[in-house]
């Protein structure tokens, strides 16, 4: 058999397995491959792994529970939706300037990524902005890039790199 009947045939017959295992379905406003009966999200995959290749955290701080700053947020968060919301984990705090990003954990609620940004003459309080909330499921998709572009739409304003540095653990993979 002659090397480019060969190629063109095996080339068909990959193309024809990936036409009975691969498919490419529409779920909420963008699709997902199923393989062997599972969603992958693919886009995020490719998302997640750029976004840990190029992102620069230099200027991200990776606050401790123990810190004053984190008390203030988790104070602040705990009377947020009480009393559910006052049993609750801090799992990782970034801030970059007057910015801050919480992701937290709760016994009776969904894990939530909140967004809070340091206002006031002197920084010395912080607010909630309602508008930069996550909580809830990602599934099916890649949990670090569906957040961080519903953060980004929420708070255009937010540092990139804040955001870029964040990669939440509570909601799958991310």
């Amino acid at each position: 058999m002659k090397k480019h009947v060969a190629a063109t045939l095996l080339g068909l017959t990959v193309l024809g397995l990936l036409d009975v295992h691969l498919d490419l379905e529409p779920v909420d406003d963008g699709h997902v491959v199923r393989w062997q009966g599972r969603q992958h999200d693919v886009r995020g995959a490719l998302a997640a792994q750029a976004n840990a290749w190029w992102r620069d955290c230099s200027a991200v701080q990776r606050l401790h529970e123990s810190s004053d700053q984190a008390q203030k947020v988790l104070r602040l968060i705990a009377q947020h939706s009480p009393p559910d919301s006052s049993a609750l984990q801090l799992v990782a705090l970034l801030q970059q300037g007057d910015w801050l990003v919480a992701e937290l954990r709760f016994e009776q609620l969904s894990p939530a990524v909140v967004l809070l940004r340091r206002e006031g003459a002197q920084g010395s309080s912080e607010e909630l902005s309602e508008r930069a909330i996550w909580s809830g499921s990602t599934e099916p998709w890649r949990s670090g890039p569906h957040i961080r572009a519903y953060l980004r739409s929420r708070e255009p304003q937010a540092p990139q790199a804040l955001l870029a540095c964040l990669d939440p653990t509570s909601f799958g993979p991310g």
